[in-house]
């Protein structure tokens, strides 16, 4: 056998030809490539190498390479086979400590799933009050709607069948109430209150039951109020300061206006931005588009900072909860922002507001593929993670969801369910850290777990999008696309 492998080894490395120049035999050896070359390879390729003819190699080989052969032998392959030995002890081990295991982990189970069994029942029993709660305030809801209806009936039938005998003054004040109330009924349509009760899957996890079963969680949304002020506008931003309190800018106007929950105006922005957020002492922080910079304004409007971000341009802006900024900078204007250059910058950056950059976030791991190709809105959850809306052709984009370090922990491209197509518009987080984002092909309000699982819709339109959102404590303030704004209450 030993002869066999020998001679199959010779057949190996009987190789005497040149395979570059045909018929060259094989007399010298490259020391810079360890490969066997001819004369023609020599005076070519290798002219500059090191090399040494194969006859005088052969020489030393022949005297040394039996000795060191030896030495092999009672050495290193003697350790080498006590390493064998221990792979197989370890292989021993590790059946061993497989049945070991496996009888644990049998008792465990039995013991997790009668503990399971009770988690379930409960959950369901909690689902069904919640369900049960959900009902009621929807009937009672139906209820003064049916109330409403029946006294339009009395009083319209009223005003038909006696407006001859009726007293001038009676009819007037009849039609002022029957109007009023017409008004009221109209407005007291299904989007005044909706509560979803859904089942939220937690993380598998062995030591803490309650997170492997999951928990059962309602999020409803009430709406407080609704108007219309700016009539044929778009609203660029809407930004909650207050449970009662937003500013909002439109796209013909780059002064943002302080409104509350009524649609009253309650102050004017004399610096024009591109948009706005309120610290959590009161500072305001304003991105301008055109000027390149970042000002820090106190509650006075007195300048504290200017962050000159030249030759970039900074956009979209919110806060951290250490009260640091996330804003979106970009080179270029909304007409080539798909057609990027190899010198092209999409970035978010986390910094101070003092202008101190504490991270860049450009690309994935690999330093060489884009994170954005048109960022626009962000927000940072409860986990630190960082939500960007990011577009990557008209009518399309997605929402990347990057660990606060930078890598991507996950990016979200919509529910089929809902729409077959996702152009996601803003983006914010609330205190458990859910995320809650618009859509514009689904006209709906997605709300998604921190690790990017598909809660539920909170409401979906059919014919108009929901646009920008902010929420304030349980304030959702939501802007449609018509100019509309609406105020939720937003339960979790």
């Amino acid at each position: 056998m030993e002869g066999l492998t020998i001679s199959m080894h010779k057949a190996q490395f009987a190789v005497k030809s040149c395979e570059v120049h045909e018929r060259k035999e094989l007399h010298a050896y490259c020391k810079s490539c360890a490969k066997k070359i001819c004369s023609s390879c020599i005076k070519e390729d290798h002219s500059s190498h090191d090399w040494e003819l194969i006859v005088d190699i052969l020489k030393e080989r022949r005297r040394n390479l039996p000795t060191e052969c030896k030495g092999i032998r009672s050495k290193q392959i003697l350790d080498l086979r006590k390493e064998i030995d221990r792979f197989e002890r370890s292989i021993e081990t590790t059946d061993a400590e497989f049945e070991r295991n496996k009888s644990v982990l049998n008792q465990s189970r039995t013991c997790y799933i009668n503990d399971i069994n009770r988690l379930f029942d409960e959950r369901i029993e909690e689902y069904q009050r919640r369900s049960e709660s959900a009902k009621q305030a929807l009937r009672e809801h139906r209820d003064n709607l049916t109330k409403k209806v029946q006294y339009l009936e009395m009083m319209t039938s009223a005003l038909d069948v006696e407006i001859d005998t009726l007293p001038d003054h009676d009819i007037l004040d009849m039609e002022r109430e029957m109007r009023d109330e017409l008004e009221k009924a109209l407005a007291y349509s299904t989007d005044q209150y909706t509560c979803t009760t859904v089942f939220i899957g937690g993380e598998r996890n062995a030591k803490v039951l309650n997170d492997m079963i999951g928990y059962v969680h309602s999020i409803s949304l009430e709406k407080m109020n609704e108007f219309n002020r700016y009539p044929s506008n778009i609203v660029v931003y809407v930004k909650a300061v207050a449970t009662e309190k937003a500013y909002v800018q439109l796209d013909k106007d780059y002064h943002a206006k302080l409104i509350n929950c009524n649609g009253e105006e309650l102050g004017v922005m004399k610096q024009e931005s591109h948009d706005l957020i309120i610290t959590n002492d009161g500072d305001k922080v304003l991105t301008s588009w055109k000027g390149k910079f970042i000002l820090v304004l106190d509650g006075d409007d007195l300048e504290k900072a200017n962050i000159n971000t030249t030759p970039l341009r900074p956009s979209y802006i919110s806060k951290t909860e250490n009260d640091e900024i996330l804003v979106t900078l970009m080179d270029s204007s909304r007409s080539d922002s798909y057609n990027l250059e190899p010198s092209s910058r999409r970035i978010v950056q986390r910094m101070t507001l003092a202008g101190k950059v504490l991270r860049t976030y450009e690309f994935r791991e690999d330093g060489k593929t884009r994170l954005f190709t048109w960022p626009t809105t962000k927000s940072e959850n409860k986990n630190s993670d960082v939500c960007v809306v990011n577009h990557i052709k008209e009518n399309t984009g997605e929402l990347v969801v990057l660990y606060k370090d930078g890598p991507v922990k996950f990016i979200y491209r919509g529910k089929k369910s809902l729409s077959e197509h996702f152009n996601p518009i803003d983006v914010c987080c609330d205190a458990k850290g859910h995320i809650l984002l618009t859509e514009e092909h689904s006209k709906s309000i997605q709300v998604l777990n921190s690790e990017g699982t598909f809660v539920c819709t909170l409401c979906q339109y059919k014919d108009v999008n929901p646009f920008l959102i902010s929420l304030y404590g349980d304030a959702l303030w939501c802007s449609i696309f018509d100019g509309k704004l609406k105020v939720f209450r937003y339960c979790m």
